[in-house]
């Protein structure tokens, strides 16, 4: 089956703040961190269930390299990225806070 992707406001949001801040850390840094954001992309069009479940109906996959999780939901043949935190923040927590 092939998948699509849809992204929340919030993720795209979350996805420019932190390439921001790894970009005014080190110049090319916030390239890097997109880079591993597509490289995680490209698994989840590959395999979406491949991940745990976090809380019902969400799921996490990790990025390689950077302490962030990609939270989705997969329903049917679409994938719903609805947010894209550090890993210090509580998945339990995210729908009530931004």
């Amino acid at each position: 089956m092939a998948f699509r992707l849809k992204f929340y406001a919030r993720a795209l949001r979350e996805i420019g703040e932190a390439q921001e801040w790894y970009e005014l850390q080190s110049p090319g840094l916030g390239d890097e961190f997109i880079a591993a954001m597509e490289l995680q992309l490209k698994r989840l069009e590959q395999a979406p269930l491949l991940y745990a479940e976090v809380i019902p109906n969400v799921r996490r996959a990790l990025l390689p390299r950077f302490p962030y999780g990609l939270f989705y939901a997969v329903r049917g043949n679409l994938i719903s990225v609805l947010a894209v935190l550090h890993d210090v923040r509580n998945p339990r927590l995210w729908p009530q806070t931004r």
